[in-house]
């Protein structure tokens, strides 16, 4: 008995080493993607890749750069999945309205696989994309402006402070809280918005529970069962990465709940019932299937909104912040084109009358572009069509894929990329439209990334107010405090380094 048990052990342990041979052969010579350039392991395997994001650091991005130095700009990166470096062939890959684009259900995972950047089906995601779209269209974000203004006020305590106190003030910890704070406030209604900034200190809560949430999302891409285990044991996971899903969650089913009694008080009134914020407007939404309503689909929903609507917003405005304060000229020519706009420093300025200050604009635009906070590269698939790039042929259903990252940093299209000259903004109606179409920090197309209103509106609202309201100056801040060198989805610095602090010198009155 001993012995045929060791011998089935044997075949085993021949047919499985038989198996992997025979899967790396056709990898490597009989697959479709076997004729694109790369290199041979990549070919193989993705431990390839998980090498370099788990043993590495999260250097994949980077390392992908050198591979395209080396093979050209067409590369095989994984079993599965082209990358292509060429940003004229962007708007192929990530098409708008009319093609057929899906997503890599491997590439998506991060744990709430009910949210909306985890639904890859096409016939899916497209209906629950136009219900929360609606929240983020322009319209809506010039409605949502005065709480958007209600919460910089808040913030501005914090600045007005710290003229007395002389501390310093830590700007992602400031902007993570006035992003949650705001997101928050438009996700679930005034009663439930997070409170932050009304904290006697900026907390780095926030701060922390992101850049932790993130680390791990690299995590548990290349280890999924990670994910499994930590919603079986959710307590020790807690003590390795702190959680905000809690409080997300609660204030979820506290929506559901009044929706509940809403519905009820509206039989008995015979009125309407009309909510504003995000998730008790799409409760109270009969067009919304009931499949879309329950707990588990929003809680995943509600989770995502706040990790990505808040994390590379509140980046961008630190690493923004950071390089005009590192430039002198274009900080002094920021403060005098904000006073010619804003001559009356007692009135809140529009974010229509704060888009006509065009050298505003073209800060963020630089702004936007230099800090390339969305490092990773997101796959897209063709289901039914051939795509074509110069020679070569991308069979149907090949993931293929690029990095904004790369783009916004292409010395063709911007030169002296690793410098922050705003004046590049500064073109006619035609010449800028030429060049925004290289300005994809968040993505396009019809996959692209919902919130882009919101952070345009936060950007402008927000650097306006503060450059015309306060002087301010860089304090224990290098560039290393804001150079990417993790790709966790989001790009982050070295362990700790992401400190933009500043201290606050005056506040202007007139």
């Amino acid at each position: 008995m001993e012995l045929n048990f060791e011998r089935y052990c044997d075949l085993f342990q021949y047919a499985l080493a038989s198996y992997m041979v025979a899967v790396v052969l056709y990898r490597l010579f009989l697959s479709p993607l076997s004729k694109f350039p790369g290199p041979r392991l990549a070919a193989s395997t993705r431990l390839y890749e998980t090498y370099y994001q788990i043993l590495k650091g999260g250097t994949f991005t980077w390392h992908i750069d050198e591979l395209h130095k080396k093979y050209g700009p067409v590369v095989r990166i994984t079993p599965w999945e082209i990358h292509i470096k060429d940003p004229s062939y962007y708007s192929t890959v990530y098409a708008g309205p009319g093609k057929h684009r899906n997503k890599d259900s491997w590439f998506s995972f991060i744990s709430v696989p009910q949210s909306i950047f985890s639904t890859n089906s096409h016939e899916l995601h497209r209906p629950r994309r136009k219900v929360l779209g609606q929240f983020f269209k322009r319209q809506a974000i010039v409605e949502f402006e005065p709480a958007i203004r209600a919460t910089l006020e808040s913030l501005c305590k914090h600045f007005s402070t710290a003229v007395d106190s002389h501390e310093a003030l830590e700007l992602h910890a400031a902007f993570y809280s006035f992003t949650s704070d705001s997101l928050s406030r438009y996700a679930f209604g005034a009663r439930d918005a997070f409170q932050y900034l009304e904290e006697p200190n900026i907390p780095d809560t926030w701060k922390n529970s992101l850049t932790a949430m993130f680390g791990f999302c690299r995590l548990i891409r290349h280890f999924p069962i990670v994910s499994h285990v930590g919603h079986m044991f959710p307590r020790p996971v807690s003590w390795l990465v702190p959680s905000f899903g809690d409080d997300v969650r609660a204030r979820v089913k506290r929506a559901i709940q009044d929706s509940e009694g809403r519905s009820e008080e509206k039989k008995q009134a015979s009125l309407p019932v009309t909510p504003n914020a995000i998730y008790p407007a799409i409760l109270a939404d009969p067009d919304v299937p009931p499949s879309d309503k329950k707990l588990r689909r929003l809680e995943d929903d509600a989770i995502f909104l706040m990790m990505a609507g808040t994390d590379a917003p509140a980046q961008v405005l630190a690493i923004t912040i950071f390089h005009i304060l590192n430039n002198p000229e274009v900080s002094k020519r920021l403060k005098t084109e904000l006073v010619n706009g804003i001559p009356d420093i007692t009135t809140a300025p529009t974010l229509e009358e704060l888009e006509r200050i065009h050298y505003l604009s073209a800060v963020i635009r630089e702004g936007l572009r230099l800090s390339s906070v969305v490092t990773t590269r997101l796959p897209r698939s063709a289901p039914d069509e051939t795509l074509q790039y110069n020679q070569w042929k991308i069979p149907a259903g090949t993931l293929v894929s690029m990095s904004t990252y790369f783009i916004l940093r292409d010395p063709e299209i911007f030169p002296e990329p690793g410098s922050f000259l705003p004046d590049r903004w500064l073109l006619s109606g035609d010449e800028l439209k030429t060049l925004e179409k290289y300005l994809v920090p968040a993505s396009k197309g019809t996959l692209g990334c919902l919130g882009q209103n919101l952070a345009w509106a936060w950007l402008h609202i927000i650097i306006g107010t503060l450059f015309r309201r306060f002087e301010l100056t860089l304090h224990n801040t290098t560039e290393r405090n804001v150079e990417m060198t993790q790709d966790n989805f989001i790009g982050q610095t070295d362990s700790d380094m992401n400190k933009v602090q500043v201290k606050v010198l005056g506040e202007y009155t007139r």
